[in-house]
């Protein structure tokens, strides 16, 4: 079962008494229990306090419950399993059903069809997904190219995030074998090319997105992951540095100075003393340093007067239409 902090109560928990479906429904109504699906109810008050992706968690977790067949989640219901990144939470829950079952999507629940020789599928906290390979092609094709690339760059990185259910290394070689089982050619063309961009090496979607938008502003393609070595040894791994130009781009997420698991066991005040030590270090190897935060991350617009404001050239304009899938 997908973890979920709050239990539930299901009317098929006592087949035996008859007593048990009203028991519940009488508790509904006085407000004690919340019905979060037909059949199953929640503690009112607990899922009140829960935050949106937890009630998400909770709907994967209630339907599984009660479906007379065990389903399996796709897209992006899959992706969220998995710790994939994602630009909002899903408005609704996916699964994926044979093309011919002709069932049809109604109550915040969306049936993908699928040929089911051609689903791949894994177990996740407890539930059937689609296996991660998979479930990364079907985001790079529903997802806009900034986001689609940091699904894919995400599933290539070798190196698990906190909290991240990550299973074996994936090559390029093996989602280009899932792209290939597309029917559509549209399809492939759209895969193929955020398969292309992607980089095992890239670790947040900020960074993603970041670099999505230097290649569609003009600038020059960085090199990721770059070692800063100074006389007392290693320095830093900088997420992206422009040799030419003796500079060094970062971009911050907040998690770094809030999250426990990347605190460890530090204050978020000698997190902030720590990275000002660090930039300081790498600043008096002779390069400098530009700093991004989530929004400018988000931002062409942004992100450009940060380069370009750090002397690196612009060499092309942002396309309004945004890329082209073509």
């Amino acid at each position: 079962m997908t973890q979920f902090s709050i239990p539930m109560r299901t009317s098929a928990e006592k087949p035996d008494d008859e007593a048990w479906p009203r028991e519940l429904s009488r508790r509904s109504k006085s407000g004690e229990l919340l019905r979060i699906r037909q059949g199953c109810y929640v503690d009112a008050l607990g899922w009140g306090q829960l935050e949106d992706e937890e009630r998400y968690r909770g709907m994967l977790a209630a339907m599984t419950l009660t479906s007379r067949k065990v389903p399996l989640f796709g897209a992006e219901s899959a992706g969220l399993l998995w710790g994939l990144p994602r630009p909002t939470l899903p408005a609704d829950v996916q699964v994926i059903v044979p093309a011919q079952s002709g069932r049809k999507s109604s109550n915040g629940v969306r049936r993908l069809t699928r040929d089911p020789a051609a689903v791949t599928t894994a177990e996740v906290d407890g539930v059937l997904v689609t296996g991660k390979v998979q479930t990364a092609v079907d985001l790079a094709i529903l997802y806009d190219f900034p986001w689609a690339v940091a699904v894919m760059d995400r599933l290539l990185n070798t190196k698990p995030l906190p909290g991240e259910i990550h299973s074996k290394p994936v090559t390029k070689a093996e989602v280009e074998t899932r792209i290939d089982l597309l029917v559509s050619g549209a399809k492939r063309r759209r895969a193929r090319r955020v398969l292309e961009f992607a980089s095992g090496l890239a670790m947040y979607p900020g960074e993603s997105l970041s670099r999505v938008h230097m290649a569609q502003l003009g600038f020059p393609a960085p090199v990721l992951q770059h070692q800063i070595i100074d006389a007392r040894g290693h320095v830093a791994t900088v997420d992206f540095y422009w040799e030419d130009y003796q500079l060094v781009g970062e971009f911050d997420g907040r998690g770094k100075y809030m999250k426990p698991e990347y605190l460890m066991g530090r204050t978020p005040a000698q997190v902030v003393i720590d990275e000002k030590n660090r930039e300081n270090r790498i600043r008096a190897t002779g390069v400098g340093v530009v700093r991004w935060e989530w929004p400018t991350a988000q931002s062409p617009e942004a992100l450009a007067r940060e380069l370009t404001s750090a002397g690196l050239p612009q060499r092309g304009k942002y396309p309004a239409s945004g890329p082209s899938w073509a």
